[in-house]
């Protein structure tokens, strides 16, 4: 997993995981430079 990226909170920063790993999950069947992974936390998607 050498093109792991971790994965932050946009609004708090709060490390979430690792793009690789989201990535495998849902297996994309395009790069992951033209996904653009929106990641909030918990506590932030609760807050709106």
């Amino acid at each position: 997993m050498s093109d792991a990226k971790p994965v932050r909170c946009q609004k708090c920063g709060k490390p979430l995981g690792y793009v690789t790993v989201l990535a495998k999950g849902l297996r994309f069947q395009q790069p992951l430079q033209n996904v653009k992974v929106v990641a909030i936390c918990m506590e932030c998607s609760q807050k709106k």
